[in-house]
């Protein structure tokens, strides 16, 4: 009886552009790979600046000329209330631009140790092969960087 393995399709973009994601196929990702591909997507998303204000944002649409986020030097990384809007602007351009991702929560809060950037943590699902997965990266988020951690890896 042939046994069922858990891959996901590479994403076409990465395929076009020859990005090594572990592919033991040359299409199909496997557990490790699928989550690079998700890191490097959502690193890209995050590292893109669109020309709207926060507010146009919020209320915008999918639409390839506002892919990424809108600057972030308008945000203080210690305001509470900065916080909450900077979720819901990470929030929204997950839904927008990374369908793979689902059940989406974004958690913004102070770095402890600089306080020119914020904590963001995201607890999302994603669907790999047949199963719902857990996804929830971590990252410092400032004005000019993102950097990203996958904490914890995909269970």
């Amino acid at each position: 009886m042939a046994s069922l393995v858990q891959s996901s399709l590479s994403p076409f973009f990465d395929r076009l552009c020859g990005i090594e994601l572990d592919l033991s196929n040359g299409i199909n990702l496997d557990a490790l790979g699928f989550q690079n591909s998700l890191l490097l997507d959502l690193t890209r998303l995050l590292n893109s600046r669109c020309d709207l204000s926060i507010e146009e944002y919020l209320e915008s649409e999918k639409f390839i000329f506002n892919f990424g986020i809108p600057a972030l030097s308008v945000f203080s990384p210690q305001a509470k209330s900065d916080h909450i809007k900077l979720e819901q602007l990470l929030s929204h351009a997950i839904k927008l631009y990374e369908p793979r991702m689902t059940q989406v929560k974004v958690m913004v809060s102070n770095e402890s140790n600089d306080h020119r950037s914020v904590k963001v943590e995201i607890l999302s699902a994603v669907i790999f092969g047949e199963r719902m997965l857990r996804f929830a990266p971590s990252f410092h988020l400032n004005p000019t960087e993102v950097e990203v951690v996958v904490k914890p890896e995909l269970d």
